[in-house]
């Protein structure tokens, strides 16, 4: 049977829908300019007076409008979000949630399945593995349902109450439960240390959401606790998230001096820079990156690599120094247009970027491995 998590869920739609999203600053729609769109009225018209077939019920048609119209601009990063992708992408980049704390996936009739995680409101309200979703509160759960859009039924506020009704095999007698939603943390970060140099610890993060900057703090105290000495940053694969989220690890690592400057359509540049020592400035460090290092991921590492703070291992990145705002539109649904770009300093707006790696650049495909020994390598130098 496949068993597929809520954080498995989600991480796999945000690498589909936002890979590469780099700063996400959040807006709420403002009451822009008025278009003159007189021939999209009239197809829109024409439409629903003589199409055949059936119309599809709001906001299907609405949606595909404005899909249209984001993928008729002339950037490959502006794009259109439903309701519930927004909703549990929003989440993951809070890196928390109010939910019951259970895991979802399919059976192999595509019905939705839960198993509750080891104390959790879930299993403490009487959940069991196995138990088939019906309903959550008045929505049924139809095998027609995305798992997606279960996951965002079930969330909602911590503190207030969810009812869920199951079916629980083999008779398949039907029960309900009201359960409490309790915050439900999204880690963005794994840590251990190296199995075969357990002197050198791996800090591995996939995302960079409003949590990680602790996450990277907490991590760290844990593995100097087992006697890590040097750290490895593994940026590999990660393809960014909030702007502000990188700009604060890159704080975390650095002494003084400017990481990034951002500048936006019709406004002069800001600069951001370190405001005081970080907790980490003095932490022995190397940092690992690939070809889908990107946006704010690369905010981290060439911050890094300009102040001369760590070297760079691995593959040269994705180059991505373009921010996004997410505009959440009245039905709870988003927008994402490319609003703004970023460089590293000595660098300048619009200039073609790509961090090119101060060790392993040259050697061709490297497989994780292999990534990993040349950090070693590196740290053994130092002694």
């Amino acid at each position: 049977m496949r068993r597929e998590t809520i954080i498995t869920a989600i991480i796999t739609l945000v690498s589909l829908g936002i890979a590469f999203a780099a700063g996400w600053y959040t807006h709420q729609m403002i009451s822009p300019p008025e278009l003159d769109l007189p021939v999209l009225s009239q197809a829109k018209q024409i439409i629903l007076n003589h199409s055949y077939y059936p119309i599809p019920e709001d906001p299907a048609l609405e949606h595909g409008m404005i899909q249209g119209m984001v993928g008729a601009l002339d950037d490959p990063y502006a794009s259109f979000s439903e309701p519930v992708q927004h909703e549990l992408s929003s989440d993951n980049f809070a890196g928390h949630f109010g939910g019951i704390g259970s895991q979802l996936s399919y059976n192999e009739e595509g019905l939705i399945v839960l198993y509750p995680n080891a104390d959790s409101p879930a299993r403490e309200a009487g959940l069991i593995d196995g138990d088939i979703l019906v309903g959550v509160d008045d929505a049924l759960i139809t095998i027609e349902m995305d798992i997606h859009e279960a996951v965002a039924l079930i969330r909602g506020p911590e503190g207030e109450k969810v009812q869920i009704t199951i079916q629980r095999p083999p008779e398949m007698e039907e029960y309900s439960f009201e359960i409490k939603r309790a915050r439900i943390d999204l880690p963005s970060v794994s840590s251990r240390p190296l199995d075969q140099y357990p002197h050198v610890g791996l800090i591995d993060i996939n995302l960079i959401a409003a949590s990680t900057t602790d996450e990277i703090i907490q991590a760290v105290e844990e593995l100097q606790g087992q006697g890590v000495e040097y750290f490895i940053l593994d940026l590999q694969g990660n393809g960014g998230g909030l702007l502000d989220g990188g700009i604060e690890i890159a704080r975390l690592f650095l002494e003084d001096g400017e990481i990034i400057s951002q500048q936006f359509k019709g406004q002069d540049p800001k600069v951001y820079k370190v405001k005081e020592k970080g907790a980490l400035a003095e932490l022995p460090i190397a940092v690992l990156i690939d070809q889908n290092s990107a946006s704010a991921s690369e905010i981290i590492a060439g911050a890094l690599q300009v102040h001369g703070r760590a070297p760079l291992i691995g593959m040269p990145s994705f180059g991505k120094n373009t921010v996004q705002l997410v505009f959440t539109l009245d039905d709870e649904s988003s927008i994402h247009v490319t609003s703004a770009v970023w460089w590293l300093p000595g660098g300048s707006a619009g200039e073609p970027f790509k961090l090119i790696p101060d060790i392993g650049a040259g050697e061709g495909e490297l497989s994780y491995e292999q990534v990993l020994e040349l950090a070693v390598n590196y740290f053994n130098s130092l002694e």
